[in-house]
């Protein structure tokens, strides 16, 4: 989920984009699941992703055995059943054009209120006082944007893994050659064979040791590429909890999206895997 080890070159031969297989029906719990299923020549594992707009989108491998994919999402019931009530009974609730005072977003496991005022200047100022996340908007009247609120999430996130990064590398003890922020779909980390770490900016939302977790993670497989048993040893050795913080990213990623964006893509993430 958080690793993958690939050569950086592309492959004209296959397509960029997941290929749209259909439309399908699965009862899951007593209950009718339409699900959109998708084959994909980057997915090595199954992707879930579940949206208030789209429903359950389900990706699978080029060359998966399909008939195994009932098998798959019956194991997998309580998430998907879970999930989709939770955020695609939203689906009634109108687009949100900016950010309101009264909003609130999370910021390293933290709930933070969103306040504005207007400060004077020709831009718009963003600092974390306490609880509250102070908006100084120019004076222009324009608005501070959900884009707004993203970039500088973005931003945030790009200094403070990479500060991370720079720590934990030297206490696993392995070099590391790009750090790269992203805004990846499918996984939280990654890193390639020619040493370069990328990271999913979402990831600023999450609890701090949770972030901790992903970065040491990634960091290890430098060492170990696979998931064998030592790589997982040398995990434990430099986040014993790790177990705790995997789960929690398993149980929590729908809730790491900006709920105030005005597009789809706050909901983020949603990645199942077989393990």
């Amino acid at each position: 989920m958080y690793n993958s080890c690939h050569k950086e070159t592309m492959n004209n031969q296959a397509p960029a984009r997941p290929v749209v297989l259909g439309k399908y029906d699965i009862t899951l719990g007593g209950k009718t699941i339409s699900y959109t299923l998708k084959s994909s020549f980057k997915a090595k594992l199954i992707w879930l992703d579940i949206r208030s707009k789209t429903g359950l989108t389900v990706t699978i491998p080029r060359y998966y055995n399909i008939t195994k994919l009932p098998d798959y999402l019956r194991s997998n019931s309580a998430w998907i059943l879970r999930n989709i009530t939770k955020y695609c009974s939203q689906t009634s609730e109108p687009p949100v054009t900016g950010i309101r005072p009264a909003n609130t977003v999370s910021y390293l496991g933290k709930c933070l209120k969103v306040m504005q005022k207007r400060n004077g200047r020709g831009l718009n100022v963003v600092k974390l006082h306490q609880n509250s996340l102070i908006v100084s908007l120019n004076t222009s009247g324009t608005d501070f944007s959900s884009h707004d609120l993203e970039t500088w999430m973005r931003a945030q996130a790009v200094k403070i893994i990479k500060e991370k990064v720079k720590r934990f590398s030297k206490q696993v003890g392995v070099a590391y050659n790009r750090v790269v922020i992203r805004d990846q779909k499918s996984r939280w980390g990654s890193c390639s064979c020619l040493k370069n770490l990328n990271f999913n900016w979402r990831l600023i939302m999450a609890p701090e040791p949770v972030l901790d977790y992903v970065v040491i993670h990634e960091l290890c497989h430098l060492k170990e590429m696979s998931h064998s048993k030592k790589f997982w040893d040398l995990v434990a050795r430099y986040c014993p909890q790790w177990h705790e913080r995997r789960d929690w990213l398993d149980n929590h990623n729908l809730e790491l999206k900006l709920p105030l964006l005005t597009n789809d893509r706050g909901i983020g993430p949603s990645v199942t895997q077989t393990r």
